[in-house]
């Protein structure tokens, strides 16, 4: 009977080691790929956003880079340091400028965004916006009728009496001596002293007073402005909010997404954003709007222009978008991001330049510069592809859904599809040599060639177990991990050994074999055990042995209740990565665990996503690439 050696492993979680090992930077989507709330065009080349978990990005070759930064800690969390999002942003030029966010948060910059400096706000409101008067007065509204004001540059901040309770939307400055203010049920007011007092603006036509919940609205001058907001209002007034217009789209087609942004420097040419990839845009001052297809239902949270024609969008998921012409024609920055879900992500060993990501709907994406830039490679079909791999230095092969095989012989440009005998998904696939490779599946399937993947040959198994992970380190010996644990070989497959003890209760999801003896496995969570020898697989984890699974270790690292890990590599018996986290939209994902210690250790570092990642792979020991939910890539450097 095999051995199990539980160890629990105190994972070493530290700034000092994160600083270390470096941390995992965006590479896809366009920017940073977590969702965008705001951004304000400084010039036509300087720009800054922000969003969710901290994010603050800035760019300053008008949007073909991005820096991708993070503002302060604001406290550990129990699995590591917590930021919250950022919902707001208000510079005065490059340099001087504040961000609000959730949890009453206010972070300040004099240099441009280099560095952060938290503000105390004594308040644990949400601050949906925010607007910087000078460098002393600032203003900031939120929800529950909150609106602090500041003359000091942010050292101390006062709250203003409001004669209601209502959730506040959006601050907009005119001129200092003209704020405007919005919220829901129809809130609108106006301040002509800097924000210490403020005054109702009634939203009524002729026939109608509006209560709809009121996100987004500019004033041009002091007597033409227009608010935006739930159930796709548009209102429009042209005496200082005496008497509104209700305005409608070209199309007549009844607009019911909610508008969040409007903004403009001409009284004729607007624009505007919303759910569901709304763009609205005027050349007439709102009397005809028309709508933008941009092909995308993401919703759209932030707009700003710099000028009368240019201007940046920004929204759900990193998406980034520029208009040169006022609104009417838009392009995604720095370009139209994947945003398919990615499944496997391969570099030939040695090599840290030319990588292939594969993905649902056929999706494969190409760099030949470590991810600097990456290519959608057109492939003609629109199966899932889930695992990928090298055979040599040109030779790429992955497999997917219904059987689908492609490969590649010139570095990833061109796909020509392989026979592969069967038509159930297949799931991973590994090539110890050029000529010889397995892949296996799902329904206990399992091909293995002897001429680079021109002919497969099936191989029965009595058990139709789903098989989720293959790794053979040589010709001879192989690993394949299924929902009832790992299968081993040591014979070229001739025959297989069948699970046994520790593993055979566990739903592996992938599995990683540098050399014969060293293997790692990870696995989700499962509710069932073997007796006196049962696992707690309550919560997914990493197993390794160092002898070909005679004796095994139990890596318990610290992850949430009912979270598991996705895939595992090893770039040698030493160095070894673990990625996973919950399913999108819950919180604590995108976890990644680093080795250096075949294992021993494990370090958890600073992914930068909550969205679940799917593969991992690193070319060498200190560059790697990971993949996952919404197609991000990302990439880390170490200098271990």
């Amino acid at each position: 009977m095999k051995r199990f050696v539980s160890l629990i492993i105190l994972v070493l979680i530290s700034q000092s080691a994160s600083a270390q090992i470096n941390v995992w930077r965006w590479q896809n989507p366009s920017g940073e790929g977590t969702s965008l709330h705001a951004v304000q065009m400084i010039n036509l080349n300087t720009v800054f956003a922000c969003g969710n978990y901290g994010a603050v990005l800035k760019t300053t070759d008008a949007g073909i880079t991005w820096n991708i930064d993070y503002g302060p800690i604001w406290g550990t969390a129990e699995h590591g340091p917590y930021r919250g999002n950022y919902f707001a942003l208000s510079f005065l030029d490059s340099n001087y400028g504040m961000i609000c966010g959730d949890s009453g948060h206010i972070i300040k910059t004099t240099d441009g965004g280099s560095t952060w400096t938290w503000l105390v706000t004594n308040t644990r409101a949400m601050l949906n916006s925010i607007v910087v008067i000078d460098t002393n007065t600032a203003i900031v509204v939120g929800k529950e009728g909150t609106i602090l004001r500041t003359l000091n540059g942010g050292a101390t901040w006062q709250p203003v009496p409001f004669e209601i309770v209502v959730d506040f939307t959006s601050i907009r400055k005119l001129r200092p001596d003209f704020l405007t203010v919005t919220g829901y049920n129809g809130a609108l007011y106006k301040s002509t002293d800097r924000g210490l007092s403020w005054n109702r603006i009634p939203l009524q036509t002729d026939t109608t007073i509006y209560g709809n919940n009121i996100k987004g609205q500019v004033f041009l001058d002091g007597f033409k402005g227009t608010v935006i907001g739930q159930n796709g209002v548009i209102l429009h007034t042209i005496n200082g909010g005496y008497l509104w217009k209700q305005q409608l789209l070209n199309d007549t087609v009844f607009l019911t997404a909610t508008l969040n942004y409007i903004d403009g420097k001409d009284p004729n040419i607007l624009a505007m954003v919303g759910d569901y990839g709304t763009i609205l845009h005027t050349v007439d001052g709102g009397t005809t709007w028309d709508r933008v297809n941009l092909g995308i239902t993401d919703s759209l949270r932030g707009l700003s222009f710099y000028d009368k024609y240019n201007a940046m969008a920004v929204g759900k998921d990193g998406i980034i978008l520029r208009t040169t012409d006022g609104g009417a024609n838009w392009k995604f920055l720095p370009s139209r991001p994947l945003t398919d879900k990615l499944n496997g992500i391969a570099f030939n060993k040695g090599d840290t330049s030319l990588g292939i990501a594969v993905g649902d709907y056929g999706a494969i994406m190409r760099t030949t510069n470590g991810g600097a830039h990456w290519d959608l490679i057109p492939t003609g079909t629109l199966m899932n592809f889930n695992g990928v791999t090298f055979s040599d230095a040109r030779t790429i092969i992955t497999d997917g859904d219904h059987g689908m095989i492609l490969k590649s012989t010139d570095g990833g440009l061109t796909w020509k599809q392989q026979k592969s005998s069967t038509t159930k998904n297949l799931k991973s696939i590994s090539f110890p040599t050029p000529d010889f490779g397995w892949a296996v599946g799902d329904s206990g399937i399992v091909l293995s060639t002897v001429d680079g993947g021109v002919n497969w040959t099936l191989h029965p198994f009595s058990k139709k177990r789903s098989f989720t992970g293959v790794a053979f380190p040589d010709v001879l010996h192989g690993y394949i991990c299924s929902d009832h644990g790992l299968y081993t070989t040591t014979d070229r497959g001739t025959t297989w050994q069948e699970p046994e003890d520790v593993t055979y209760y566990l739903n592996c999801k992938g599995v990683s074999s540098p050399s014969p003896n060293m293997v790692s496995i990870v696995f989700l969570p499962c509710n069932f055990g073997n007796g006196q020898d049962m696992l707690d697989t309550r919560d997914g984890g990493v197993m390794t042995t160092q002898d070909a699974g005679k004796t095994w270790m139990r890596h318990n690292l610290p992850t949430p209740m009912g979270q598991g890990f996705n895939a595992v590599y090893f770039s040698d018996t030493m160095h070894g990565t673990v990625v996973g986290g919950v399913p999108s939209g819950v919180s604590d994902g995108g976890t990644i665990f680093h080795t250096t210690d075949g294992g021993l250790t494990w370090i958890e570092q600073q992914s930068n996503t909550k969205n679940r990642i799917y593969g991992i792979c690193f070319g060498t020991n200190k560059a790697g690439t990971a993949v996952g939910w919404r197609g991000n890539i990302m990439r880390i450097t170490t200098n271990e």
